[in-house]
């Protein structure tokens, strides 16, 4: 169980190709794509990983909070994530995360 972070590797993530609700979730913004989820979070977005996630900051930062402690996160950061449980990002931000069936 454990979550890390490293540089995005390249990858643009076009907003316009996300379908959005005008429901809000966790007082977030959601936009769905092809098994990927947009998030534009205000200020806290709580996730929950048993298997394998990857998360692309696209704007903003903050840290990620878990029950090992935080890791701050900035624009073009890339997190993974793999049986983290209950993790939370906080911060004025952006991010897209896939869950991952390997």
């Amino acid at each position: 169980m454990k979550i890390t972070k490293t540089a995005a590797q390249g990858r643009a993530t076009d907003k316009s190709e996300f379908s959005f609700s005008d429901k809000r979730v966790q007082g977030a913004t959601i936009g769905k794509k092809e098994g990927e989820t947009y998030v534009i979070s205000p200020k806290r977005y709580k996730l929950y990983c048993e298997g394998k996630m990857r998360i692309l900051i696209v704007k903003g930062k903050g840290f990620v909070k878990w029950k090992r402690g935080e890791i701050a996160f900035e624009e073009n950061d890339a997190l993974f994530a793999e049986e983290a449980g209950e993790f939370e990002l906080n911060g004025d931000c952006e991010f897209v995360y896939e869950i991952s069936a390997d």
